[in-house]
């Protein structure tokens, strides 16, 4: 059954974006109806979760595309492209510090957004905050730069072969 639902997608997503266009007259809405084509291959694939997880930035965009040409309301519907980051951590079932501190500042955001009015522009200078806390309280374990084969910075920050470098800077 699911194969023949996959299979009949296509015919059923023209059907809507003739629906769309000849009795509701909104085309721009009818063409969102061909996201359902890869859409059903996900829904109806072995492994839902991962799948689902992969391709949740193209569901985020369909569903802000039906919100923005269908109902006029692009201002709140871009709230679902916080469905990407989210699904991320529910499917992967990891929350570290790093991830914390990014749901923490975009829930600040939103807030400040709604609580003090007229505050969305300015308001969006707060996830500069996201890269200066995590840059200093979770800093990355590793850096290193690898060039040619040649990897010019370890753990240290020092490089391994330093005339190696010199040469290359040098060049």
């Amino acid at each position: 059954m699911k194969e023949r639902i996959v299979s009949a997608m296509p015919l059923i997503s023209l059907l809507l974006f003739l629906f769309s266009g000849f009795v509701l007259e909104d085309w721009l809405l009818g063409l969102t109806f061909f996201l359902l084509i890869p859409l059903s291959v996900v829904l109806f694939s072995k492994n839902i979760t991962k799948r689902l997880n992969q391709l949740m930035p193209l569901i985020a965009l369909m569903l802000f595309l039906w919100l923005a040409l269908g109902f006029d309301a692009a201002h709140p519907g871009w709230v679902v492209f916080f469905l990407i980051p989210l699904s991320d951590t529910i499917f992967n079932g990891k929350l570290d510090g790093r991830k914390f501190i990014t749901f923490a500042i975009t829930i600040l955001y939103i807030l400040l957004g709604i609580f003090l009015d007229d505050f969305w522009h300015p308001g969006w200078l707060v996830f500069l905050l996201i890269p200066i806390i995590n840059t200093l309280f979770f800093p990355q374990k590793t850096i290193s730069f690898v060039h040619k084969g040649r990897t010019f910075f370890n753990d240290s920050f020092k490089h391994e072969n330093s005339d190696v470098f010199e040469e290359d800077e040098l060049k």
